[in-house]
């Protein structure tokens, strides 16, 4: 607004107003420069770096080239090897985010074939721990029955040996008590409580009593 081409007298009003849009440009103005410094600020960082850069840049870049051109075509190819090694660097990056993805996808399909695996393997188990369950239980009844059958035979032969032990033993008991009946004299008699080893005693001497007549006979003829 340019004030000096105004005619007549100058209006306070006006001069107020005026004040107030320039405060106005001002606090803008003010504004966009705290922008531009925060921005500076953020570049800083680069600016630094090119400068630490051209100060590690080899001399002898002289020659038919002017020394800033030479500067120049040296920064454009170290920023050219920087972007080159940020892009590989980035597909990289994707390729291991990809990768990555597929590990996940791939675990949480082994994760819900466990899940679905999981019912089926507690039913067979229950199956076979039935199944082990029986062969235990027949097991024991075969086990016990051979057992008892073995008992029962055992019985059966003990007692038929028993038996027929007795019955020999009865035997000879009567045949022992008639040869020492036949031994005693005809007048005594033969002792009731005579033991069996005295009745043994008792045929012994006897039956030596009647060899040696047996062999004086013999001898007489």
């Amino acid at each position: 607004m340019d004030t000096g081409q105004r005619a007549g007298p100058s209006n306070p009003g006006d001069k107020e107003g005026d004040v107030q849009v320039l405060r106005q440009e001002l606090h803008q103005l003010q504004a966009k420069q705290k922008k531009l410094k925060r921005e500076v600020e953020k570049h800083k960082f680069f600016e630094d770096y090119l400068i630490e850069v051209l100060e590690k840049i080899p001399e002898g870049c002289t020659g038919w080239e002017e020394p800033e051109l030479g500067l120049v075509e040296a920064m454009v190819k170290h920023y050219g090897k920087l972007i080159a090694a940020s892009q590989d660097m980035q597909m990289r990056l994707d390729a291991f985010s990809q990768m990555s993805q597929a590990v996940r996808r791939s675990l949480e399909s082994l994760e819900e074939d466990h899940r679905a695996l999981v019912p089926s393997l507690k039913i067979q188990l229950c199956q076979l721990q039935k199944k082990c369950r029986r062969k235990q239980e027949q097991w024991w009844q075969l086990k016990h029955g051979v057992t008892y059958q073995k008992d029962t035979d055992f019985d059966i032969h003990t007692h038929t040996s028993s038996s027929c032990n007795d019955q020999l033993l009865s035997y000879m008991q009567m045949t022992i008590n008639n040869m020492a009946q036949q031994c005693c004299p005809s007048a005594r008699g033969m002792p009731k409580r005579m033991s069996l080893f005295s009745k043994l005693d008792l045929i012994k001497k006897q039956g030596f009593t009647i060899l040696a007549r047996l062999v004086s006979n013999s001898d007489l003829k």
